[in-house]
């Protein structure tokens, strides 16, 4: 593809998005989504054959974007205190902005079993992020080097969890997400970082 048919392509995905969020899939049309682009609804067709086709797309350009902004969390020259922090809010952000049961109903199932391998990919490779930042916390001292990374990285990928946000805030905790980081660094953190966090 040209520059300039790989923009139109990233217009019509970045359109599609804000129809499919606004409208959601069953009233978001192809025309809607093309005048947004500002082009021609034939001009989308020229680029997806269906709706569904358009849908899967938009969605694995998210993931990518949210691989790139998790990345981009975990790369900051901050504490991994305050790199967990943001990736729990970032992931509590998106959770509530996504209606599960919506994506489910109206994916056909190849199109769920074709998002199911962008999303595997997606696991893995904030995994391999994660794991990452960790070795490097463990490197300046923040984090003890007696864990084991692949399982470290596991269960604090797990922490966004809005029903225990929402709980800890029931509880009176002012910063549920600080909470909730610390209480999982806890044991895992070194002394010194302990005392700082």
């Amino acid at each position: 593809m040209s520059k300039i048919s790989d923009q139109r392509r990233a217009d019509i995905l970045r359109s599609a998005l804000a129809e499919f969020g606004l409208r959601g899939v069953d009233g978001a049309s192809m025309s809607e989504i093309a005048a947004r682009a500002g082009i021609g609804k034939s001009t989308v067709y020229e680029y997806f054959s269906s709706k569904t086709e358009l849908l899967v797309a938009s969605c694995e350009m998210k993931i990518r974007q949210m691989k790139e902004e998790i990345a981009s969390i975990f790369n900051r020259d901050s504490s991994f205190s305050e790199q967990m922090e943001l990736y729990v809010e970032m992931m509590l952000e998106m959770a509530g902005n996504v209606d599960f049961n919506e994506v489910v109903r109206v994916f056909p199932r190849d199109s769920i079993d074709e998002l199911e391998t962008v999303v595997d990919d997606l696991t893995g490779d904030v995994a391999a992020i994660v794991e990452q930042a960790i070795l490097r916390a463990q490197a300046t001292g923040e984090l003890t080097k007696d864990l084991d990374v692949s399982i470290a990285a596991a269960i604090l990928l797990g922490l966004p969890n809005p029903h225990l946000i929402l709980r800890l805030r029931q509880l009176g905790k002012e910063q549920p997400v600080k909470a909730l980081v610390n209480l999982a660094l806890r044991g895992i953190r070194t002394a010194d970082a302990e005392e700082n966090a």
